[in-house]
């Protein structure tokens, strides 16, 4: 029963997410088809993506830290 506590946390954030999800829905839907076309080329990314995770540790700091001044602009 260790489920419960973190799922009455999630609840509060779904709430807010639900109103997010209904706004980009539209956009999803557009977005389809053109996904289908990336996943392939996902596929054969997959092998450099791989590669590109230690990259992405690194940099996610970074990000956050700029992160700030990039909502403003």
């Amino acid at each position: 029963m260790k489920v419960r506590p973190t799922l009455l946390m999630l609840g509060p954030m779904l709430v807010n997410l639900g109103p997010m999800l209904a706004k980009l829905r539209p956009k999803l839907v557009k977005l389809r088809p053109q996904l289908m076309n990336v996943r392939p080329m996902l596929v054969k990314l997959r092998p450099k993506l791989v590669n590109l995770r230690p990259m992405l540790v690194k940099v996610r700091p970074m990000l956050v830290k700029v992160r700030p001044y990039v909502s403003q602009v």
